[in-house]
């Protein structure tokens, strides 16, 4: 069964409600600026090691109409999630390159992962991650492997 237009329109304005917080993190949707590659070469020698990482726009955590990401490196991978407290939050899975995510987000109700690239370097790194932080770490990896499995 489709749905109602109307149901249709809302999912889209809920996907794209789930990415503005990644746009206002500074994150650019298949866009690279200059600055961006100039700090990327500058910040390749930095690599994280392996462990789960939460950052901000905010040098607090959980404050209301603030984003954050929470993500686990390993073995050169990333699994995450870009979110705002109390609100939805959209995984994602990809790699990195120096402080720079360079990930595919899952977003409701698209057919195919969108490209998505954010500067770490721009947002504060928040040394406690919070039990809902993990929560959401786990269905975000559960997310990206079921993805992962679909033909």
């Amino acid at each position: 069964m489709i749905p109602p237009a109307s149901i249709r329109q809302k999912w889209s304005l809920l996907a794209i409600a789930a990415l503005f917080p990644v746009t206002l993190m500074g994150v650019s949707l298949q866009e690279q600026t200059a600055q961006a590659q100039q700090q990327s070469s500058a910040n390749k020698s930095v690599a994280l090691p392996d462990g789960v990482y939460l950052y901000g726009n905010s040098p607090d955590p959980n404050q209301l109409a603030r984003h954050y990401v929470v993500f686990e490196r390993h073995k050169g991978g990333v699994v995450g999630a870009f979110y705002s407290p109390q609100s939805e939050f959209t995984c994602f899975a990809g790699g990195m390159q120096g402080t720079r995510l360079e990930v595919e987000a899952l977003v409701p109700e698209q057919p195919k992962p969108k490209e998505v690239r954010a500067q770490l370097a721009n947002l504060y790194p928040l040394q406690r991650v919070s039990a809902n932080d993990r929560r959401m770490l786990s269905v975000c990896k559960q997310e990206t492997i079921t993805l992962a499995t679909r033909p």
